[in-house]
């Protein structure tokens, strides 16, 4: 009897015999590669934070990390405040008053050192964690560089109707509490009111540490600088044994006051307290106005 012949369809399918099945031995091996892998890392992100929580709660609780409420004799202060002056030290430590008590990792320094910043004096402040449970803030103060008079009062008197306080200012117009032992030294900065904007005061402030620069080697005999008409610049001077003022403009100060210094002999025989010289127009010196002098006693027409 004749064997029937093969076809196509009996045996052969188009596909290599080692991958017929759904599942080779390569591509189990991969898949199970791939799944323990990927255990591997759903494992570890719980140990891991498992790790994380366990360790804040560690440094939460912990007595050890708890920033004292009060500071033993002798013992290092659990709020350690460094470079203040001028600002109030009180203030500063009621800042972290409602840390005390509670775990150093609780703390927010960068909340702290925005809130110190805002009190007066204080130009900038670094607030640190000192583990395990200390805090150390260091503070960089505003330095005066003038004082100005401000309206505290109306008098009601005609000749004096506003009563004026003393206020210092510093290099970038910031209004400070006024400290007599400080301005002392200090030039009278006329042309900046505590309510002007700031920006203002900013410019304003920056120009007078540009004069006073400038004038560095009159400082001592300059007790007044007037920016009223910014950028022009008037200062008093003392010369002579008077008090005079001096419209020096825009630029050149030093130049116009080196002038004047140089011709003093000139103007010696004038020369009289609040007497106002124009020296804008380079060397030369114009008088703009000078105060009556005073009458000999007797000598009043009656």
């Amino acid at each position: 009897m004749a064997r029937r012949k093969k076809t196509a369809s009996d045996t052969d399918t188009g596909i290599p015999a080692g991958v017929r099945g759904p599942f080779n031995g390569i591509d189990t091996f991969r898949m199970l590669k791939f799944a323990g892998l990927t255990l591997g890392v759903v494992v570890a992100v719980f140990v891991l934070g498992w790790l994380f929580w366990s360790a804040e709660r560690f440094l939460t609780e912990d007595s050890r990390f708890l920033i004292g409420t009060e500071d033993e004799p002798g013992a290092l202060p659990s709020i350690d405040v460094s470079g203040e002056r001028n600002a109030s030290r009180k203030a500063i430590l009621e800042l972290f008053e409602q840390d005390r008590g509670r775990s150093l990792l609780k703390l927010d320094p960068l909340e702290r050192k925005r809130q110190i910043d805002d009190l007066p004096w204080v130009k900038s402040s670094t607030v640190r964690r000192i583990w395990p449970n200390r805090v150390a803030v260091e503070i960089t103060e505003r330095t005066p560089v003038a004082f100005i008079q401000a309206p505290s009062a109306v008098t009601g008197s005609m000749e004096h109707p506003v009563a004026y306080k003393p206020m210092l200012i510093d290099g970038d117009g910031v209004i400070l509490g006024f400290k007599p032992q400080q301005a002392s030294s200090l030039p009278l900065l006329k042309g900046v009111r505590p309510r002007d904007p700031g920006p203002l005061r900013h410019a304003r402030a920056k120009l007078l540490l540009r004069v006073m620069e400038e004038l560095a080697p009159y400082a001592q005999r300059i007790p007044e600088v007037d920016l009223s008409a910014a950028p022009t610049v008037t200062i008093a001077y003392e010369t002579m044994g008077a008090t005079i003022e001096l419209i020096l403009g825009e630029d050149s100060w030093r130049k116009r006051l080196d002038y004047l210094n140089r011709n003093s002999d000139r103007i010696r025989g004038i020369l009289r307290d609040r007497m106002v010289l124009d020296l804008t127009m380079d060397e030369r010196v114009i008088l703009k106005s000078s105060p009556e002098p005073p009458r000999p006693e007797g000598s009043g027409q009656e």
